[in-house]
């Protein structure tokens, strides 16, 4: 029997080290994380997320990053058909009426699983909006706020100015007041609206903004209360802008947002995002931000949160991928002209643009104003019933408060 000497070992040992070398160390394998957004589609906010994800490659050998790029309308549906296929990407962005549709079925991954992210959850809890809340159902955390934007009173100074009127309104009934002057149709309009069932998504938040200012709210201690006299005021009052003709109807709102910007539409109930693309349109639009019409001013909003799918095939370098993102919010809200999920790097965006103070200062409605509390995962649904007797009311002239009694109805068989 061979016996082995230490002289034999060593040499085999240097023999296999030499080859080793010789033929080269096997490369670290590459990874390809797949992130999956909207956004992508989106001129100003895809540029400076690709300028992001560059960076990050960059500090990160071995990572790169694809697009998985989606519209807005479609990218629910695309993302459910993936997600049930087995087939996630790694970054799944939603917003927060998404999350819960993703997360009713099961999709997402509590960040829990990953050091990563769990270290930021710690270590960052006292930098996060409020909304970073929405993102913690059962004691678990399945997103973090990349972004969000709430809605204010965007206005044109100069045609006010000319109409004679020398403030904005600070109630509807002022509103409706000021958009009937301003309203010369068809060269000009007052007011801007989605207000069909083709744009159901926005108009939902258009729809509850009005109802949240006159104190409505879609679900009270976990059953709707759509049929209450606030909700009914808030439909009623939609149905006399759209009886006066002070928005043009059959349009939609990436066409009335042109409008606004070629001053033919004097003001629109719209997010601070759009403030920034009017004014990148037009520079010299003279564009201001008021708050809402109602007192307190409450307004109603929208946020994306990053989440990781469960089945990722590249989870953990997924978390290392949002903890970065996270920790350069303050240059994509700088650049975006955006608030951020970051209490400090809002600071610094709120100084280098002041007009964002507005939309800040706003109280955000129960839920952020377009989830129905109670009802999250069921919020695709709740919303249609709801549009639908709206639209009754608005189109065949049904009245507003048998409408919503009949969706109170047909809400109540829903379970949550």
């Amino acid at each position: 029997m061979r016996q082995w000497t230490s002289t034999t070992v060593v040499g085999m040992a240097l023999y296999a080290a030499l080859v080793g070398g010789a033929l080269g160390a096997r490369p670290a394998a590459a990874v390809e994380l797949e992130v999956a957004t909207w956004h992508w589609t989106e001129p100003a906010r895809g540029a400076v997320l690709r300028e992001m994800v560059e960076q990050f490659a960059k500090e990160h050998p071995g990572t790169t990053i694809k697009e998985v790029s989606v519209p807005f309308p479609r990218y629910v549906e695309q993302m459910l058909l993936r997600l049930a296929g087995g087939t996630p990407p790694d970054v799944l962005v939603a917003t927060d009426a998404m999350l819960f549709t993703f997360l009713e079925r099961g999709h997402l991954a509590p960040f829990s699983g990953f050091p990563a992210l769990t270290t930021m959850l710690d270590r960052d809890r006292a930098d996060f909006v409020d909304a970073q809340a929405v993102a913690s159902v059962g004691g678990q955390t399945y997103g973090v706020v990349s972004h969000f934007s709430t809605y204010g009173l965007l206005y044109n100074d100069r045609l006010l100015t000319e109409a004679g009127i020398t403030k904005p309104p600070a109630t509807p009934q002022e509103f409706l007041a000021a958009a009937t002057k301003l309203t010369k149709a068809p060269e000009q309009y007052g007011y801007g609206t989605r207000h069909s069932m083709n744009e159901e998504g926005g108009w939902w938040y258009e729809v509850a903004y009005w109802v949240h200012g006159f104190g409505g709210r879609w679900a009270t201690n976990g059953k709707p209360s759509v049929n209450t006299p606030q909700v009914v005021g808030a439909v009623r009052f939609f149905k006399q802008l759209y009886d006066a003709g002070v928005f043009p109807k059959g349009v939609d709102a990436a066409t009335y947002r042109r409008m606004f910007w070629q001053e033919k539409i004097a003001t629109l109930t719209d997010n601070n995002a759009v403030y920034f693309i009017a004014k990148s349109q037009n520079p010299s639009l003279p564009i201001r931000a008021a708050s809402n019409p109602f007192s307190p001013p409450v307004t109603v909003g929208e946020v994306s949160f990053y989440t990781i799918p469960k089945g990722a095939k590249h989870s953990q370098e997924a978390a290392t991928f949002i903890e970065w993102y996270r920790g350069h919010l303050r240059e994509m809200g700088m650049k975006l002209q955006n608030l951020v999920g970051s209490k400090s790097a809002n600071a610094e965006i709120l100084k280098a643009f002041p007009h964002l103070a507005t939309f800040a200062a706003a109280p955000l409605a129960e839920n952020g104003g377009a989830l129905p509390k109670g009802f999250e995962g069921r919020m695709p649904e709740f919303r249609h019933i709801v549009l639908q007797h709206v639209t009754n009311v608005l189109v065949n002239n049904a009245d507003a408060a048998a409408e919503m009694q009949a969706a109170q109805i047909e809400l109540e068989a829903m379970r949550p």
